[in-house]
């Protein structure tokens, strides 16, 4: 008998604990915050605000020690999985207050995305990511199954200032938060 696992989703975490440029983003991001109130208007986000398409926020000067070093992370995971490189070409970032949350989506034109979470609040919340093979399922248990071979989402438990990076066709989505102040820089790759 064989058994074989088969289309596993790699999902990566580095750890950017003592990285110098955290204080700027974190100054950058306030700045931006409250100069511009239209930051507030993106349809997946509730309670919360986002300078996508608006800041290309790892691309300003400040920050670009924080940007060569998340790229570096994204080669690992290149060349961890054998894949075509990328490079980061979009970026953006997202605040959640109390009650926000980011509705499912997935960042289609993207090679590898990334979240990196420089603000992390008491009780905020969590990454979760949908099951790929869930859309594609025929049939339910009539018992709880509790393995990977019929999970549907998972709840990736994220720390402040750590980088997770996967696949952007991967649906992810938050559940609501349930702390004061969630901040997320969020980015797409391009070959």
């Amino acid at each position: 008998m064989k058994k074989f696992d088969l289309f596993p989703t790699p999902v990566m975490e580095f750890d950017f604990t003592n990285h110098p440029n955290l204080p700027d983003l974190l100054k950058l991001i306030d700045h931006f915050s409250s100069d511009n109130t239209e930051n507030n208007n993106h349809t997946l986000i509730k309670n919360g605000y986002s300078s996508y398409n608006k800041i290309n926020i790892l691309l300003l000067p400040d920050l670009i020690d924080l940007k060569n070093d998340i790229q570096k992370s994204i080669d690992y995971y290149s060349r961890d999985l054998n894949i075509t490189f990328s490079s980061i070409f979009r970026s953006w970032f997202n605040v959640l207050d109390n009650q926000g949350k980011v509705n499912a989506h997935h960042h289609g034109a993207s090679v590898i995305s990334g979240a990196f979470y420089p603000l992390l609040e008491k009780n905020t919340c969590n990454l979760c990511f949908k099951s790929p093979l869930y859309v594609s399922r025929t049939f339910e248990s009539s018992k709880h199954i509790n393995n990977n071979h019929f999970q549907d989402d998972v709840v990736m438990s994220i720390k402040e200032n750590h980088l997770y990076l996967f696949p952007g066709w991967l649906e992810h989505y938050t559940e609501e938060n349930r702390g004061s102040k969630r901040i997320v820089v969020s980015f797409n790759t391009k070959f």
